[in-house]
């Protein structure tokens, strides 16, 4: 994805890209990365289901036999090598898959001329959050989505998980899902009526915590 975008944009959205990419390589979290395309091109997330179960299949194949103890990760894996059967394969294979996936998903995107981040229609991104500094980029993203929700006095409730910003929204009409996307986060979703959830990526506590200490109204 960033291949494919713009080049004007390219820096723009490698910060933000580059640490989500490496948060699912060690950790196995994958939701932040999967957030960043899925809503923006559900055939993209076909395509990357149907890719991870081909790579299924092929590790049956091969014969490859790995545990996990929390999500797959390459922390998971480097503490299960001991135990594993043919191990070293998996590897191999993860980069072979790695080069297909970047293949199918470059082609995809720029012959489809797909939305993916860096690719939008405006003239100007607007800056992302990641290249803050420190506790500041936890409060600039804080700030930025609080008047994105329109306002703190429209938001009742702040939680979190992982990942996701958990929130329980007075009036739904004044929330800015473009602008939050444009701040930063890799996904939206409303569960119910007055609820919505925003994917932000294992930061998020910290996000949480700045909009809840925010005194901005």
């Amino acid at each position: 994805m960033i291949a494919a975008a713009k080049k004007e944009k390219r820096k723009a959205i490698s910060g933000g890209m580059i640490g989500i990419a490496l948060t699912s390589f060690l950790t196995g979290i994958t939701e932040p990365l999967e957030f960043s395309f899925m809503f923006l091109s559900p055939l993209l997330y076909f395509v990357h289901a149907v890719l991870t179960g081909l790579s299924m299949v092929v590790a049956f194949w091969l014969d490859i036999r790995h545990g996990f103890g929390f999500s797959a990760g390459f922390i998971d894996y480097a503490l299960n090598y001991g135990i594993a059967q043919r191990p070293a394969l998996l590897l191999v294979q993860g980069i072979v898959f790695g080069v297909i996936y970047f293949v199918v998903f470059y082609f995809l995107i720029v012959k489809l001329n797909l939305k993916t981040p860096g690719r939008e229609d405006e003239d100007t991104i607007v800056e992302d959050s990641t290249q803050q500094s420190g506790g500041d980029k936890y409060q600039h993203m804080a700030n930025h989505f609080i008047q994105d929700l329109g306002g703190k006095d429209n938001i009742s409730s702040i939680d979190n998980c992982a990942t996701r910003l958990r929130l329980q929204i007075k009036d739904m009409s004044r929330v800015d899902q473009k602008a939050l996307s444009q701040h930063g986060a890799k996904g939206v979703m409303k569960p119910g009526n007055n609820n919505l959830q925003i994917i932000v990526g294992t930061q998020v506590e910290f996000v949480a915590d700045a909009m809840r200490n925010s005194d901005q109204s």
